[in-house]
């Protein structure tokens, strides 16, 4: 079954075509600026499971060590759909907002605690990384959900 993630004027999707491998929260400084909130929540599938549709841009940064992330939006209406990063050079993360799916699976991980807002409750029984995950750490397993 396909999911697809699209953006606020939905001239660009993401469409999925397979399971989800993970889903975390992120509090990074970088995503807080990207997205406008305290923290964002990230999809992450393989990239052979993704197919991107519509006109869109990319933003390259510079992530952790210097590696690059790239994040892939829409220029007409700005919504960051997805991202690739050279740390996880296979997978897509893909924004679960940009699904609009209330029944989307819940986040298993929470990384970068070290910049979480105080007021921040997170679901119980989520692993918790100050920093980031390492490279051999996402995704350990399909989520099934």
């Amino acid at each position: 079954m396909e999911k697809t993630a699209q953006c606020a004027c939905g001239a660009f999707r993401a469409i999925v075509s397979a399971e989800l491998l993970r889903v975390t929260i992120c509090h990074c400084g970088a995503c807080q600026r990207r997205s406008g909130v305290p923290w964002t929540c990230n999809a992450y599938y393989r990239k052979s499971d993704v197919r991107l549709e519509g006109h869109h841009k990319v933003y390259t940064r510079d992530g952790q060590e210097g590696r690059k992330l790239r994040h892939h939006f829409c220029p007409e209406c700005g919504t960051t759909v997805c991202w690739t990063g050279e740390k996880f050079p296979d997978l897509y993360e893909i924004v679960v907002g940009a699904f609009a799916d209330p029944g989307y699976p819940a986040p298993t991980a929470s990384v970068f605690e070290e910049s979480m807002h105080s007021w921040v409750i997170l679901p119980p029984g989520i692993e918790h990384f100050p920093q980031g995950r390492t490279a051999n750490t996402v995704p350990p397993t399909t989520m099934k959900g």
